[in-house]
């Protein structure tokens, strides 16, 4: 098999070998990446303890709890109209190609899935634990859903309709036709949750203020609004804000801050988890337990090192075939 892969890639045009060597290359580059970002996470994983909701420093933690429902509308799945506390659906329809041949004889089909719906949750839900709740912010998560689900169907679906994706199983079974592919994952209401991300607690003492920093962003806002800036601190009315009046501008958005700060100290505590700011910390939601989180990114990384390993013996290999012979 070797021999007639070797005669292939000697008497391939040089323009194919080079997208190969091309190919290749990228393959190695992918795996030498993935070696060391999965290797990064399950480290990540197994160095960072895992904390208690009312004691959480701010910033990146490790949590476990109960996942629950917020109070008011809840969230439900449009395919399986259950409740859950995040969901992802993919609705696809086959189409079928065909190439035309000189005769019917040689006329070939194909078909592919076109997706033609599809949503993912952003909705926010509650964890856990014995000490608090925190408010959980899914978007832009590494979620492991607890189901995971893939059926076929005999039409489209609209989430206004009262039939659910179930539903339409049943039907392709008496119609016979699945030419519509249904996929749906979904983290139920009442899971035992993991979590990595970055916690923040707005309100209450714990909350750390920036004045400076706000200050910035509501003359910045203000700014935004020359109508209002006129109207409030132009004195003279000349249609500018002058020197003078640019300082009063300033005083006040101190004050409004300074304001805002004092009722935010005795507001209740509002603990959240949502997507670390620094790209190179993961934010993951997982239904499963942190040691098979940790043993599964190892994997990843072992099978990134095996791909490495045979694509670089492969470019390797056909360089030397083609080119140093």
């Amino acid at each position: 098999m070797l021999d007639s892969i070797k005669q292939q890639i000697i008497a391939a045009d040089s323009v194919g070998i080079i997208i190969l060597l091309v190919i290749l290359a990228l393959c190695c580059s992918g795996s030498l990446y993935g070696i060391f970002r999965f290797f990064h996470r399950s480290r990540i994983i197994d160095d960072t303890p895992t904390s208690k909701i009312r004691s959480a420093h701010q910033g990146f933690v490790e949590l476990e709890g109960e996942g629950r429902l917020m109070k008011g509308t809840p969230i439900v799945s449009p395919l399986s109209k259950r409740q859950c506390l995040w969901y992802s659906y993919k609705i696809e329809h086959k189409v079928r190609e065909y190439d035309i041949g000189h005769d019917a004889a040689d006329s070939l089909s194909k078909s592919n899935w076109e997706t033609v719906q599809s949503e993912v949750s952003d909705n926010l839900f509650l964890l856990a634990d014995d000490t608090g709740i925190c408010v959980v912010d899914p978007d832009g998560a590494v979620i492991t859903p607890s189901f995971s689900k893939t059926w076929y169907g005999s039409r489209n679906f609209d989430a206004s309709d009262s039939m659910s994706g179930s539903a339409a199983l049943s039907l392709s079974a008496l119609t016979g036709r699945n030419n519509y592919r249904y996929t749906e994952k979904r983290i139920d209401v009442g899971e035992d949750l993991y979590l990595l991300g970055r916690f923040k607690t707005i309100g209450g003492r714990r909350e750390k203020l920036d004045k400076k920093g706000e200050v910035r962003d509501l003359l910045s806002h203000w700014k935004n609004k020359p109508d209002f800036l006129l109207a409030r601190f132009d004195e003279n009315g000349d249609g500018e804000i002058d020197l003078q009046e640019w300082q009063k501008v300033v005083s006040m958005a101190e004050l409004e801050v300074e304001k805002s700060f004092g009722e935010r100290l005795v507001q209740q505590e509002i603990h959240t988890v949502s997507k670390p700011i620094d790209s190179r910390r993961p934010f993951i939601i997982s239904v499963e337990s942190q040691e098979s989180i940790a043993n599964k990114y190892r994997w990843y990384s072992r099978g990134s090192m095996i791909g490495f390993f045979f694509g670089g013996v492969s470019f390797v290999w056909v360089l030397g075939i083609r080119f140093l012979h």
